[in-house]
């Protein structure tokens, strides 16, 4: 289905654009990522709801609605200055099952651009499960969708999971801390890893940190701590 769209005051358009907004999200069920390379992502997971764009693309299945646009009305519907020809509203994540032996946590990432970082670097790494605690930043925030380059259509991202479940399934929690015990290099593998990231200002949480099996540092000189997505990937690498 292919309509056109020229106007911003467009009652659809205002919807869309509604969708910055994280309780409208909710209550929609529905976000939206801007530029091609997301809307390929976004295809492959099968969770394209509809597209808006200044030309026709081609390749789209006929049953997704397609709304060719005006320049005005892209720039409404995008978060950024310089829009990429293409706004694709998605439908919210499925969440599923914790299935591998390598697990990230993240306890309370506050900073959209580091949960996207985050993210980016879990597929790269191999950690295709995600947790996310209660506090964390939202993923489908406008700088974490961005930041994370699609990363969050490959992953299997779970809000909120009790990590004692983990533990009694057989994971160890290596939990990240400036002060921790045990240096990283001197740290093997485990065959079920739980490896958890701390709030930037205050790290890993006293609640997790007394449930985790070992408490690892990155030793550094020089300065008192890494940003959270720069130790992420350090740790992530090493226990790839």
């Amino acid at each position: 289905m292919i309509k056109e769209i020229k106007s911003r005051q467009n009652e659809l358009v205002k919807e869309v654009a509604k969708l910055s907004d994280a309780k409208i999200r909710k209550q929609q069920k529905l976000f939206k990522v801007e530029g091609f390379h997301m809307l390929e992502m976004a295809k492959e997971a099968n969770l394209v709801h509809s597209v808006f764009t200044l030309k026709q693309i081609k390749d789209l299945e006929s049953k997704i609605p397609q709304y060719l646009v005006s320049e005005e009305v892209l720039e409404k519907l995008s978060s950024t200055k310089t829009p990429q020809g293409v706004v694709c509203v998605c439908h919210l994540l499925n969440e599923k099952p914790i299935k591998s032996d390598k697990v990230l946590y993240l306890d309370d990432v506050s900073d959209p651009g580091n949960l996207g970082t985050i993210l980016r670097t879990a597929l790269a790494f191999g950690y295709d499960d995600v947790i996310l605690s209660k506090n964390c930043c939202s993923i489908y925030n406008e700088k974490t969708l961005q930041a994370s380059q699609g990363a969050i259509f490959k992953l299997n991202i779970v809000t909120d999971l009790d990590l004692s479940k983990l533990k009694a399934n057989g994971y160890q929690i290596l939990a990240t801390e400036i002060k921790g015990s045990i240096s990283l290099e001197e740290v093997s593998k485990p065959e079920k890893l739980v490896l958890v990231l701390g709030n930037e200002a205050h790290g890993v949480s006293e609640s997790i940190l007394k449930l985790a099996d070992k408490r690892i540092r990155i030793d550094i000189k020089n300065i008192e701590s890494l940003n959270v997505a720069i130790a992420g990937a350090i740790a992530m690498f090493k226990f790839k």
